[in-house]
């Protein structure tokens, strides 16, 4: 007798917040990549400006390079200004896309688990899916660093290498 598998709206839900987090996080990056893009661009024609009102207005040299080294000065300030935004941008939608990314993966698995769940109660023959399901869940609350406890227990269980350079299996017997 086969399971007849239905997806259920969850699912499908989940899919669909995922996919939709994911274009509105990437809205929001080009949003304020453009907001830091005008900024550059009045930052530029400011200075344009400056420098084509020293140009009119100075009488010599000297009152020439000075116009110059202000307008310099106010265009290295907005720069300054322009990166720092963009340094608190960038790290606000690192923490943005992995704070989205972490609640959409949640929903999606609770779904998905929910839904083999569910199925798992039909047949007899997915039986041991539910034993499976306490033991997966279980591994997964386990993992804070990202390694299973398997993984974390195989790491303690290497062999040491002896002094020769290879691994020491056991205890040597004379013979």
């Amino acid at each position: 007798m086969a399971i007849e598998f239905d997806t259920p709206l969850d699912l499908y839900r989940a899919n669909v917040g995922l996919a939709l987090r994911m274009i509105g996080l990437g809205h929001d990056v080009r949003q304020q990549a453009c907001d830091l893009e005008v900024q550059r661009i009045k930052r530029d024609l400011a200075a344009l400006n400056a420098t084509r009102e020293a140009t009119i207005r100075a009488r010599d040299w000297s009152e020439l390079a000075s116009s110059y080294q202000a307008a310099l000065r106010d265009y290295m300030a907005t720069t300054t200004n322009v990166w720092q935004q963009a340094l608190v941008s960038a790290a606000r939608q690192q923490s943005a896309y992995s704070d989205g990314m972490r609640d959409a993966l949640a929903q999606w698995q609770s779904a998905w688990t929910n839904n083999w769940r569910k199925s798992t109660g039909f047949d007899p023959v997915c039986t041991p899916l539910k034993d499976w399901f306490p033991r997966f869940e279980q591994l997964l609350a386990g993992m804070p660093d990202g390694r299973s406890a398997a993984a974390r227990h195989a790491a303690t269980d290497v062999p040491s290498v002896g002094t020769n350079g290879r691994a020491s299996q056991g205890e040597h017997h004379g013979g």
